[in-house]
Order: C-alpha cells, then structure tokens, then sequence
C-alpha cells in the first residue's frame, strides 16, 4: 500500500502544482486585462501629455507609458511600490494629499479613478500585453495636430446655406433640434456691419442707400465699401494693437515714454488698409531687419517699424541685474510671441517644464536664445536704454552714429571719474564707521525730542515774500514756480531778522511744501539743514494752523541772516516764525547736518546709515544687533548672527567704547577683503565687486564675513549717496562740469531724424543654457536655438551659427503645415466679429484652454485662410456674407434651455460697445469728429518720466481724434477707456471683457465727452432749418440707434423735450438756451440708452 499512497501523493502535489500555475496564470491573466482596460486609458487621458516616452515629454524626468518608467521614476524617485498603494507616490500625488505634489495639476481626479489606480498597485501594478506606447505629443491635444480638410455636412435647411461656415453651424445646431435665428433686417444688419468693421455708426445716407439697393449684392457692396475705408485700419488695427500690448509709456517701474511706438501703431493701421498678407504681417513684425532688402527706403522703414513688436512690451528698466534684466525681457518676448500667433503660454516653462502642454523647460530656452540674440536693448544699464531705429538714409544714420559716439564718450568719461572719486568717498568712509554709528545714533535720538509748532504766536514773523535779498518771486500761488524764466541758480530768499536776545530760537514754517527739492536752509552764513523741511516726526497737529517745526537754532542777539537756497527750484511756503525756544538752553533737537558737522562725517553717508540703524532695530540677525542692546541695556543672548562669534567682550562701557569695537571689525573686514581681492572695486554691481571671481566667495572667517557685507550692501550705508559730487575735490568736479558742458553742447547739436522703436540682429548669437528654477545663477545645459519639439519634432535642421534664428522662426510659423497659427489667427478674427471664439480662449489653445465648440468650422476657415494667401480682408468677406453672421439676435426659450451660452450659435449674439467704437461715436454725432490719420499727441520728450495722466502738464485726451490715436500710458490708464474694459496694455489680449459698472453710468450721465457733444449735436439739431421738432427726433433716433423712432417714441420724445424746456424756465431765463439744454438732455438720454450702447 505505501508504494500506491507514494504514488497519490506526488499525484496531489503535481495536481496542486498545476492548479497554483493555473490560478496564477488566471489572476496574471486578468491583471493584464484590468491594466488594459482600466489603466491604461486613464494613464493615457490624464498623464501621457505630460510623461512620456512616445510623446517625447518626461517633464520632472518621469515616464508613464512603460512599467520601467513607472518603477524608476523621476526627480522624487519611484513613482509606485507594486503591492503598497500607501507607499506609492503615484498615489499620493492624485490623491492630493500634498501641497507640493498634485497631480493631474488640471485638478484632482474622481474617487473612482483615484481607486482604479489603488486596486491596480495593490494588484502588483500589473503591466498589459499591448504595445507601451504613448501617442505624440502633437497627437494627444487637438491644437498640436495640423488642421486636415474637413467633411462640409450635409443639413436638413438647405436653403439657409450660403457658405460652408453655414453648412458647419447648422449641422451642430440640428444634432441639438435647433433651428437658426431668423435673417436681421437692413437697418440691424447695416448697424451690426458698419460698427464691426470701421468702429463708427453708419450715417443716415448710408443706411437709406442700403434700404434703396434691392439687389443680391447689396450687402457684399457695404462689406467691400466699408473695407476700402481707411477707417476700417483704425478699426481692427485697434484689435491687433490688444494683442500686440501696445501702449505709450513702458509703466513697471520705470514709466518712461515710448514717443515713437506710435509708428508702429500706424504700421499696423497701415497693414490691415493694404490687406498686407497675414503671413508677411507676421514675418515683418518679428523679423522685418532680416527680410531681402528693398531699395525703397520707405519699405526698409515700415520693416524695421513693424519689429517694435518685440520692443512695446512692459520692462523693469531700473533692474540693477543686467543679466536678469535682458532675461525677462527675453521672457516677455516669447511669451508674447507665442500667445499672439500660436495661442499658447510659454512663460512657465521658465522655470520647469510646462505642467499642461508639451513645452518642456529645454524647449522655452532653446526659443529664447533666438530672442537673446537679438539686440532689444541699447544697454542694461539703470535706468536702460531701449532701441531705436534712426529712419534716414545709410550716410545720415553713420554720422548720427558718430555724434552720438562722442556723446557717448563724454558720458564715460564723467563716469569713470565719478567712478574713481566713488571708491575714494567709500573705502575713506569705512575707515569712520565708529564715527557713523554714533552720528547715527544722535541722529535718531534728536528724533525722539517732541516739539508742537509756535508760529501762530511767533515772536518773529516774516511773509514769504518779504525778502531783503534774492531771486526769485514775491508773489506766487501754491503750486506754481517760484523761480523766474531765464534766472539761473541758485534760487535764494534771504531775510534779515533781529531778535532781542541772544539764545535758541525754534523756526517754523506755515503751510511749507515738503519732500526732496526743497531748499537748504542758511543762518548767519552757516549751513544749518539740507532741505528746509518739517522735522522728522513733528507734522502739524491739527490746531497748528498749517504751521510745523523746522528745527531750532542758536541766533544772536539783533541781526541774523535767514536764507532759503535751492540750485534748481524754490519751495512754497507763506511764512516762517521765530519764537524763544521752550526747551532749556542747548537742548533743542539739532539737524543732521549739525551732527554731521559734529562728528565731522558726510552727511550723504550719514542719511544713509540713519536709515539702515534705525531698519535694523528689533532684527536678531542684523550685525547691529549690539548696538540697540546697549541702547537698551540687555545682552547679547539673542544675537541671532555670525557677527557675534568676532565681536568680543560684552558689556562695554560706552557708546564711544562699542563704536571703536565696530570700527575695528569693520576694518578688519575690509583689510581681509583687500588682501585677497586687491582689484575689486569699490562698486556696488556684482560684477565690478568680484571681477576676478565667478561668484562672491567671502571670507574664510563666517563672523568677519558679516561685517565685510555690510560695506557692500546694495541699499547699505555705504553705497555712494546721491549727493556724493559735492564731496569730490574741486579739480575732479571741474572736470566734471567741463565734461558735461561738452556733452551738452554735443545733444543740443545732434541732428533730428524720425525714430521707430524696433529690434535688430545681436551682436552675440548663441545658444543659451537652461536657467535651472529660471535663474541665472544656476545654469544647466545649453540647449540649441530650435522651434518647438512638439510641432517640428527632435530632427530639425540647426539655424544658422551668424543669425539669430527669428527669420526662421516666422518662416516657420507660418508652413502650410504649421497647426497652430493659421487655426490662431482665424480664431480671433471670429471672436472679433462674434463676440466669442470657436475657440473661447483666444490667447490658449493649451489644454488650460477651452476646446473648439466647432473644430471642422475653425479648421476650414484656417485652411481657407492661407489657401486665399493669408487675406484678412477675404476672412471678412467669408464670415460676413454667410447667413451665420446675418442672423438676427432673436431670442428662443426653447434654444436658450438646449444651448444657454449660445455656443451653437443659435442667433447672433449682441455685443456691448468697445470703449474706442463708444467714444469715437459718440464725437462722431456733433459732426466733430477729427479723421486725420498717424501721428502722436504726446508732448514728452522719449524716455522722458510720465508720472500719470491727470499731472501737471500731462496729456491732453479732450481732442476729437479717433481713440487709437489718443495715447495709452501704462500705469495711469485715460478714465474712459479704464471705465469701459480696455485691455491691459501690458499683456498680450484678443478677448476684452465686458463688465457692467457703476463708472460706466456715471460716464453717460456726466463725463466730460458726453456733455460736451451731446451739447454740440443738439446745437447741430437746432441749426437745421429743414427740420421741425418731429424731423429733429427722427434724425437724433436715424444718427444715433441707426433706426426711425416709432409714433410712440416720436410724441414721448417731444414732449420730453417740451417739459425739460418748461422745468429750466425757473432757472435759465434765455429761451434759445432752455431749448438747447432740452435738446441736449434728449440726446443725452439716446446716447446713454442700452440701444446705442449694444450691437445687436
């Protein structure tokens, strides 16, 4: 028996073998299954945009379309442990449970899929049987696959059909049983059209020569004459002008004046005028310098114009990083370019891979070196100096260059002696630093000694303008210049006044103009204060009257001299008071420019160093954390720095004792620092300060490095004041003011020749490193000049080593294969004439963008858009002749509940007024409105500081030119065009909003622009003899809603006139000016009503 029971028990064991390999093989089985179907497309859906092999994006370095991907992972490690969902970080990245690591960044996923994933590394993260590959790149997102000729579909409603484009609109709306809007009638239709294409109302004649044309061919009349009106250009330039970021004035932190953006503004109203080909649109604007040359000057002129494209946009022009300076202006180019003509954002991909499209890092940087190429800027010095084309012929622009070479030249030379007579200011100030602490200090406490303003019962009063010498003006009211035409500084009042005894004497000032500029203050020959201002925290209480402190002041017994003295201008004030100070003898507050005298310091450097003592309070890890503890009488328990491990012996005895311990670190820093850079100079530019090293290595001792820093602090104590010229000797500032003279001989005679604002080929062309988290500080790879991987895939040809890469650049965007732009640019031309987009996000086709609610339609109007030689002027015809732009705004509550947002295109949709169309109407109804084209209104000088437009001096909105001529000054925006949603004039934007606010209706009530020409249109009204009140309604009504009032309109706009006539006859006696203010308000209420504001 033992033999057969042998024999059952191997059986079993085989038998239960076989069974074990069978279930395994089962649950492999189905694991595989459950990958392919469950995971493996949510994988797809969500993460192969962005992690994968086959799509050639691996952004953070992770793979998703393989297991060997998932297992090693990316920069945090493996993204899965098979078996350990809670281990996996896979799993914690979708189920965001970390702030720094969410994914997808789009949004969390449904719990569902969330579980799928767990179940599926639970399982072992089972792989399928199928082929890892993950589709490219280009094929995972609509936008990154070239447009392909579309079906046009058959429809039910035939005969609605005019074109294509209707064939593609009604085929969406029947799927949803929709039905189009009926056709707009005439006077809708004219409206609609004249508005849309030239920004201005149709006048009486033209609508009633379109209702007289009975013919077919009546519209397309409208559409060609409206086109060959050099309104039109003014019209939808304007629109490019949004995307383009157009505007007068840099804004940021530097507002200077752009004075020549205005030629490119008319080179764009010029481009649409001429039908110029979008694609030659598009190359002249990035590339015009590289284009064959022309022997037409005036062509070569437009080209260089039209690349002030990349020139218009916002820089921070006071970045004292020369090097990020030129890389965000590097950054705003690019992503600029990109948004106008792809519709993608590229600027995040700065600093990592881009989290929604294919853009990684290395991408962005190999764009931006053909950027960086370029020549933008004239220099990054602070404040910078943009670029600008010289418009004359090749000799002129030589010899300007040589002009402006000696001109240039005499600057260098005042620099490099300021330069030298900086270091001697600084390196002799550091060996007084004992010496600035304790001024310093001195300082601040005199600040603490509270005075209240005695000039209403001053013993010594004089008036302004009651001088015994000076120059400048007796009589002056607040806010003008007291200093005379053709008077040259200094400007002084000098005052001699007599006071019984000898003694302190606190001077106040009555209602005294404050801030920089104002005027040194002099008693008996002695400097005493520069700038006669209030004293630090003692401002006027509120019974002060308008007088406050200026200080107080020893004066001797009968005559003082009291003189006021500025080099350039005068300060307002009306009066000053002398009064015996309430303080004991010797105690009242002294100036800074006495404790300076004091402590024989400049009193440039000591400003300084008063502002850094006075930051530094309260500040553990300040290196001056001793000296507020000895003021406070504690230890140095919670010294937070290295400073403390050099500093020594604590207490000290003195203020005096811990001065002359400060000096001698501080000098030990600075004999350290020398030793081992004795080239560097004493300058506060990182480049200057390490000439010889690649970064600031600092000394070997931690504590003494923190003294050495602070002698280099870029808003330290010891960077050269502003006033640093007055301590120069007086040989060097000769040669200052010799050297200056001279330059300024030099600009007064340079020759002038019109400028455009523009950007031409670098002087350097390379290849730039990836800027690792975009610093450059921190550098990796270089990355060659290329376009984007995810269009023009990894085998592209190398630009040239001699050329930046731009003319190829925009030879590339616009290939018959390019999927991007011609879909971009066919976009906006749809939402500038409907309201919205196929594409509702203009500016994104990225997967942050929306999706086009119709893709055939947009994909054949792109199509049909380069097959027409990239006519605008034929995209406008197209859209504009189809029954789809002809609809009437009807509205359906059967459409509305099927297609609430009208994204179908059900009927056409109204649109509010642009603030440049509004305005431009609305002058347009007093007959006042001013057609002439180009130029500029800015009376600034270039590069000059425009603070806002409400200034002084500012400019001047209230002509009657069209809007696009008006300018657009960044930062401080023409009220009309704020209240009404202009775009921002610093970004690119081809979608405007439309909000509905209260200035809105404060400005058709009461803005300047509508009173004034509602006022002239009623004058105008009244003038016409032909009419009677009745014809003066209908043509009020035809002028500014584009139709005739109906009977009840006509009697209720009769009597309205008729009763504001009666209600002003107790206020305004002249009958003729009653009936011109009734007639105004009637045609005010016409321009403020929603029907002239909407288009349907």
């Amino acid at each position: 028996m033992a033999p057969v029971i042998d024999k059952l028990a191997r059986l079993s064991v085989v038998l239960t073998g076989l069974a074990l390999a069978a279930s395994g093989a089962l649950r492999a089985e189905d694991g595989a299954a459950f990958f392919e179907k469950r995971v493996r497309p949510l994988l797809a859906q969500q993460c192969y945009a962005c992690h994968s092999q086959a799509g050639n994006v691996a952004m953070g370095g992770l793979k998703l379309d393989s297991r060997e991907g998932l297992l090693a992972g990316g920069g945090r490690g493996p993204a899965l442990t098979p078996g350990k969902p809670a281990e996996s970080l896979l799993l914690t990245a979708i189920r965001h449970v970390d702030e720094k690591l969410q994914m997808p960044p789009t949004g969390k996923l449904p719990d569902a899929d969330i579980a799928t994933l767990a179940e599926w590394v639970e399982m072992g993260a089972p792989w399928g049987t199928a082929s890892a590959q993950a589709e490219p790149a280009s094929q995972t997102w609509w936008s990154f696959v070239p447009p392909s000729e579309p079906t046009i579909p058959s429809v039910k409603n035939q005969q609605w059909v005019r074109s294509p484009i209707d064939a593609f609109v009604l085929a969406k709306l029947e799927e949803k049983g929709l039905q189009p809007a009926p056709p707009a009638d005439k006077r809708t239709l004219i409206r609609r059209a004249t508005f849309d294409l030239i920004g201005l109302p149709p006048t009486p004649k033209e609508i009633h020569d379109f209702l007289a044309d009975d013919s077919p061919q009546a519209f397309a009349r409208v559409i060609d004459r409206l086109l060959a009106s050099p309104r039109y250009g003014e019209r939808w330039g304007r629109h490019w002008l949004d995307v383009a970021r157009y505007a007068d004035s840099n804004g940021l932190d530097e507002n200077l004046v752009y004075k020549n953006a205005f030629r490119y503004r008319d080179y764009v109203i010029a481009a649409f005028n001429k039908d110029k080909p979008f694609d030659r649109f598009l190359h002249e604007q990035l590339a015009g310098d590289l284009l064959p040359p022309s022997d037409d000057l005036e062509t070569m002129y437009e080209r260089w114009t039209a690349t002030g494209f990349l020139s218009l946009g916002a820089k921070m022009l006071a970045e004292d990083d020369p090097v990020k300076m030129q890389m965000d202006i590097v950054d705003e180019q690019l992503d600029t370019t990109a948004r106008a003509f792809m519709g993608l954002t590229m600027g995040c991909a700065r600093c990592h891979d881009h989290k929604f499209d294919p853009i990684p890092t290395a991408d962005y940087y190999a764009m931006a070196g053909i950027f960086k190429s370029s020549k933008t800027m004239e220099n990054f010095n602070v404040v910078a100096r943009w670029h600008e084309y010289v418009l004359a012929p090749e000799d002129d622009r030589r010899r300007l260059a040589e002009h402006e070479q000696r001109i240039e030249d005499k600057g260098k030379a005042i620099g490099k002696i300021s330069k030298a007579e900086n270091h001697r200011l600084v390196t002799a100030a550091w060996e007084k630093t004992g010496d600035y602490l304790l001024a310093a200090d001195a300082v601040l406490r005199e600040r603490t000694i509270e005075l209240e303003p005695l000039g209403m019962n001053a013993a010594v009063r004089r008036d302004a303008g009651s001088f015994d010498e000076g120059n400048v003006r007796r009589e002056v009211n607040k806010g003008e210049t007291n200093v005379p035409e053709k008077t040259e500084g200094p400007f002084f009042a000098e005052y001699a006044v007599e006071v019984p005894a000898a003694g302190d004497y606190q001077l106040d000032f009555l209602n005294q103009e404050t801030g920089k500029g104002t005027a040194d203050l002099h008693i008996n020959g002695v400097k005493m204060a520069e700038g006669a201002e209030a004293v630090a925290n003692r401002a006027a209480s509120p019974d002060a009257g308008g007088w406050t402190v200026a200080g107080v002041f020893a004066l001797e017994a009968g005559k003082n001299t009291i003189r006021l003295e500025h080099a350039a201008r005068f300060p307002y004030f009306e009066a000053f008071g002398l009064t015996p100070s309430p303080l004991p003898a010797g105690k009242g507050p002294r100036t800074p420019l006495q404790i300076a005298r004091q402590y024989d310091v400049k009193p440039g450097f000591l400003e300084q160093w008063v502002e850094r003592l006075n930051r530094s309070k309260g500040a553990p890890a300040s290196v001056l954390f001793a000296w507020h503890a000895f003021n406070a009488g504690e230890s140095l328990a919670g010294w937070a720095s290295p400073a403390a491990q050099a500093f020594g012996e604590w207490p000290v005895a003195s203020r005096e004792e811990l001065a002359a311990r400060y000096q001698t670190l501080f000098s030990r820093a600075a004999a350290e620092w020398r030793t081992i850079h004795p080239e560097a100079a004493v300058d506060f530019t990182k480049n200057e300060r390490y000439k010889d090293a690649a970064e600031d290595p600092g000394l070997p001792d931690a504590g003494l490095e923190v003294y050495r820093k602070l002698l280099y602090e870029k808003f330290g104590p010891f960077r050269p004041p502003s006033d640093a010229r007055q301590y120069y000797p007086e040989q060097a500032r000769a040669q200052i003011k010799q050297l200056e003279q001279e330059r300024k001989d030099l600009e007064a005679s340079t020759p002038e020749y019109p400028r455009a604002m523009g950007v031409r080929e670098g002087t350097e062309i390379s290849d730039i490193p990836i800027h690792v988290r975009g610093s450059h500080w921190t550098l990796g790879d270089v990355t060659p000049r290329r376009f984007l991987t995810a269009i023009a895939g990894d085998a592209q040809p190398p630009l040239p080593e001699a050329e930046s890469g731009r003319l190829q650049l925009a030879r590339w965007m616009t290939r018959p294969d390019h999927p991007l732009t011609s879909r971009v640019i066919a976009n906006r031309f749809w939402r500038w004439h409907f309201g919205r987009g196929i594409v509702s996000s203009t500016d994104n086709f990225g997967r942050l963008g929306q999706k086009p609610v119709n893709q055939p339609l947009l994909d054949w109007l792109a199509l049909r858009f380069v097959e027409d030689g990239w006519s605008m002027k034929a995209m406008h015809r197209r859209i504009m002749l189809s029954s789809a732009y002809q609809m009437s705004s009807r509205y359906d509550e059967r459409a509305a509940e099927i297609d609430p947002e009208n994204d179908l295109l059900w009927r056409m949709r109204r649109q509010r007024l642009d603030a440049e169309p509004m305005r431009d109407a609305i002058v347009s109804f007093s007959d006042d409105l001013d057609l002439e084209m180009g130029g500029s209104i800015m009376t600034f000088k270039d590069r000059q500081y425009v603070a806002n437009t409400a200034a002084k001096g500012a400019i001047d909105y209230n002509r009657n030119l069209r809007t696009v001529y008006l300018p657009v000054v960044r930062s401080s925006m023409y009220d009309v065009l704020r209240a009404f949603d202009f775009a921002d004039p610093s970004v690119a934007n081809g979608d405007r909003n439309a909000t509905v606010v209260a200035p809105q209706a404060l400005f058709m009530m009461n803005g300047q622009v509508v009173l004034e020409h509602s006022r002239r249109m009623a004058e105008n009204l009244l003038a016409r003899g032909d009419l009677d009140d009745a014809g003066r309604v209908r043509y009020a009504f035809e002028r500014v809603l584009s139709r005739l009032p109906d009977a009840n309109e006509l009697d209720r706009a009769q009597t309205f006139v008729a009763e504001v006539d009666r209600a002003l006859a107790d206020r305004v006696d002249d009958a003729a000016e009653r009936k011109a203010q009734a007639w105004q308000s009637f045609c005010k209420a016409l321009i403020g009503s929603n029907e002239f504001l909407y288009v349907n």
